[in-house]
């Protein structure tokens, strides 16, 4: 449907981009790296359309080319099947680039966790063992 179009929604001098590829699991889709809004593309983002020009077609035309060719930049992934694994591609970037814990308590359990699944990989040989992977079982 429309709404897993990554497209940019234009109003006069203002543009906001929907970006469905970041939040695909709240609609039961399989979640892939959401794609960055290239820099040329943000210039719009929040301006007030009430001072300076108002030839928004022509201004805004890159804009509008795409809002025109939207079927073009559907998000298509399968539908979510399970949960998603530790090492999915989403995750391990999430938490390389994201704020994982608003509390000390949710940091405990999230590093609990994470403790868990480093041994588990050392354990089944997803990761080579150096001394400092045995310091850390000991």
């Amino acid at each position: 449907g429309q709404w897993c179009t990554r497209v940019p929604l234009i109003c006069f001098g203002t543009v906001e981009w929907h970006l469905p590829d970041r939040c695909l699991r709240q609609f039961g889709r399989e979640q892939c790296i959401p794609l960055e809004v290239p820099e040329s593309q943000r210039a719009f983002h929040g301006r007030d359309g009430r001072q300076g020009t108002r030839d928004w077609p022509t201004k805004l035309k890159e804009f509008i080319t795409i809002w025109e060719n939207r079927q073009l930049h559907d998000i298509v992934t399968p539908n979510q099947v399970g949960r998603m694994g530790y090492h999915d591609p989403y995750l391990d970037r999430y938490r390389q680039t994201s704020v994982r814990y608003m509390t000390p308590e949710g940091a405990a359990d999230g590093a609990l966790g994470d403790g868990i699944e480093r041994i588990k990989d050392m354990t089944t040989g997803r990761t080579e063992l150096g001394n400092e992977d045995v310091s850390f079982i000991r």
